[in-house]
């Protein structure tokens, strides 16, 4: 560890929180007006300057003299006149730069000091400015030193399942985030807040989800009552619109998306109807050439209404139930594939990213047809299953998708959250190892991040709301921006994200907390994999079920489920019978055993509860609440762990009859209930119990009762 890092380890806490500036400095701030996101972008780094007593002022490029006296802030474009100023002061050179791509430079002379963020255009200008102001938040205004950077990945994004209206579900609307976040959907305020914390993340790419989002959000002459005027959830009207006042609303949504650097694309399942069903002969029969006429006029028209919607994508299979993969992707090409084109015939120099994604379907059949549109397409795989958080570098893509690929084809990664919705996660680590294991080159077109049994709007379930509520994408700030900033740049460095938590959270050791927050973090990943059901529905880990739905075990995973599940493919871990056999036979165990996996819950458990328990919110609601989770994931964390034991010896007693087994099992899950206990008490102090889309209402309470009955399970040996 070099010098710099070993110092800043230990005078962490003191480093990070003495980052105020000569007070007596006067700053000149001179960026390029005309471009909104670069103006956003001067505009929050004026605010946390003045956070730190930096006084601020805010200037046109045009007024810039390199003459002038005085501390200077520059961000810009670099177009000829700034390069120009670039050189006369006498800065480290800048090369070319492509879209993105910013560099930092650090100039002083007679005039006085001068920072620079040079961007490749627009979006690299904004982003230099936010690495300012992060750089600011954590270590000060002196410690920036001349960088260049480009994105690692160039489309870092974001899936949104996004509830327009009970009548034009998205994937599933019955929990309580989708209900709560309806009307959000239809509020200008919400998409502002929303998009400006995606910009400062580093996303780029937003994709609204939704099953058949046209009657909501265009109209169409063939087809006028299908446009549906008011806002609706499950009790009812919930809020008075026209169709016009909602295109209206959503044009405005797309280019406030554009202003901050980020491309808006609709994602669509088939063949759903919702909002249309019924009117004008339309049906979701596969047959129905009146339904094929409707959906195609509509993507014509939803291109039409929005010129600053990139792309669309779409599913084959939902609802598709009786047609072979060929049958299936011919129904899109003459609904999607042709919408399309009849709008480029209008406007043949508009390009429109067409995505489709792998899901029970065949890639010839695909191309087939989708290799005739003008701009091609872009394929789109569940990179991890529903399974985000369990091994970073998974190898399902590698194994079914990327060797039918030509070159040349790219695939947009799913990276699905089903794991993850109450607690706050963070380790920098994972995230940066998933980054860098994603398939190299023109494989990959970019990522999209999120959910599908859960809407990442405002929170609705903290038990001290903020008013209006806190976004899902605040509240879990430190993960969102592991997610976005990573895939710009991988490398981002510990000591940054340290002090970013000292700045969000100066009333603890940043040190500490990261530490804490990361160890607690690891605890999902690992039952993930040990315990493992690939989709959204067949496993919750955060409640320890699962919907019952197909082949979904119904409720709460037992005793004797844990015993019997997989473990993830193309892993070393050992499954509960596999590792009972070896032991009986006394054989030579190869890989990472239920009690290895059980010792490393419990140890990064002890990590984080030894660490948070040190720390304290201090009156910070956020930061009590972000401690608590943290100690929450550690108790789940030791629960899974003697459960996991327990299991085991469980196990291992019905194939010896050796009591000593039975035993043990029992006194491990008296200490698995002991530890759910622990988390159940810290979920109810901060949170309202939550319905989640398919699984139910999430009791705590309720589970504590199975969670016994696993102990009576072991007492009785009921098999």
């Amino acid at each position: 560890m070099s010098k710099f890092n070993i110092l800043t380890l230990v005078f962490s806490s003191i480093f990070f929180v003495s980052t105020a500036q000569n007070t007596s400095d006067q700053y000149k701030l001179f960026y390029d007006t005309s471009e909104p996101a670069i103006a956003f972008a001067a505009e929050d780094l004026k605010n946390i300057l003045e956070s730190k007593n930096i006084s601020v002022t805010l200037n046109a490029i045009s007024q810039f003299d390199a003459d002038a006296k005085g501390s200077r802030i520059i961000i810009a474009k670099n177009d000829t006149e700034i390069l120009a100023e670039l050189k006369k002061a006498k800065a480290t050179p800048i090369n070319q730069m492509n879209e993105q791509e910013y560099s930092l430079r650090v100039t002083e002379g007679d005039a006085g000091k001068t920072y620079w963020a040079i961007g490749g255009d627009r979006v690299g200008a904004m982003y230099g400015g936010i690495h300012i102001g992060e750089i600011v938040k954590a270590f000060g205004l002196d410690s920036i030193k001349n960088e260049d950077h480009k994105p690692y990945i160039a489309r870092r994004g974001i899936k949104f399942n996004i509830p327009l209206d009970e009548r034009t579900p998205s994937h599933d609307d019955r929990g309580t985030s989708a209900q709560t976040n309806i009307e959000n959907m239809w509020d200008l305020t919400f998409w502002a807040d929303y998009l400006d914390v995606l910009a400062r993340q580093r996303f780029n790419v937003l994709s609204l989800w939704n099953q058949h989002p046209f009657p909501s959000m265009i109209k169409l002459d063939a087809y006028p009552d299908v446009a549906l005027n008011d806002v609706y959830n499950k009790a009812g009207k919930i809020k008075d619109m026209t169709i016009d006042e909602k295109i209206d609303m959503w044009r405005k949504v797309m280019d406030y998306a554009f202003d901050r650097g980020i491309e808006v694309n609709i994602i669509v399942w088939n063949i759903h109807m919702n909002g249309a069903l019924g009117k004008y002969g339309i049906t979701e029969n596969k047959d129905n050439e009146v339904t094929k006429a409707y959906l195609r006029k509509s993507v014509e028209q939803l291109f039409l209404t929005y010129s600053k919607l990139k792309g669309i994508g779409v599913t084959a299979g939902e609802n598709m139930g009786g047609m072979e993969p060929d049958e299936k992707e011919q129904w899109l090409w003459d609904t999607y594939g042709k919408g399309v084109q009849d709008f480029q015939a209008k406007q043949p120099d508009r390009h429109i990213l067409f995505i489709h994604r792998f899901w029970w379907t065949e890639y010839d059949k695909i191309e087939s047809r989708f290799g005739q549109l003008k701009d091609g397409f872009d394929m789109s795989f569940k990179y991890a299953r529903g399974r985000t958080y369990a091994d970073f570098a998974p190898k399902f893509a590698e194994k079914e998708l990327l060797s039918k690929l030509p070159e040349g084809v790219s695939t947009w990664w799913n990276i699905r959250n089903d794991d993850i919705y109450n607690l706050r996660w963070g380790d920098p680590e994972f995230v940066r190892q998933f980054i860098l294991n994603l398939p190299k080159g023109d494989k990959t077109a970019g990522y999209y991040k999120g959910s599908d049994r859960f809407v990442w709007g405002r929170e609705s379930i903290s038990k001290n709301p903020t008013s209006p509520r806190e976004l899902e994408n605040e509240k879990h700030w430190y993960s969102f921006l592991l997610w976005g900033r990573m895939g710009y740049d991988p490398q981002t460095s510990t000591e940054l994200l340290q002090g970013l938590l000292s700045n969000r959270f100066p009333e603890v050791s940043s040190r500490n907390l990261y530490t804490a927050w990361q160890s607690a973090s690891k605890i999902i990943p690992l039952v993930n994999k040990f315990h493992w059901f690939s989709w959204d529905y067949l496993w919750w880990p955060e409640a320890g079920i699962s919907t019952g739905y197909g082949v979904a075990i119904p409720g709460y995973h037992n005793i004797n489920h844990f015993i019997d599940a997989p473990v993830m493919p193309f892993t070393d871990l050992i499954t509960i019978p596999d590792y009972v056999e070896t032991v009986l036979k006394n054989n030579q165990i190869k890989g990472t055993t239920p009690m290895q996996v059980a010792d490393s819950l419990e140890v990064f458990a002890k990590t984080a509860l030894t660490l948070a328990n040190d720390l304290s919110g201090k009156g910070n609601i956020a930061l009590a609440e972000t401690i608590g989770d943290i100690r929450a994931m550690a108790y789940l964390g030791n629960y899974y762990g003697a459960k996991i034991r327990g299991a085991a010896y469980l196990e291992l007693y019905r194939k010896s009859k050796d009591e000593k087994f039975k035993t043990h099992a029992v006194k491990e899950l008296e200490n698995s209930l002991l530890n759910w206990q622990q988390y159940a008490k810290i979920l109810d102090k901060q949170y309202i119990k939550m319905n989640i889309a398919m699984m139910g209402l999430f009791d705590w309470d309720k589970l504590e009762e199975e969670v016994k009955k696993d102990i009576e399970l072991a007492k009785n040996d009921t098999y």
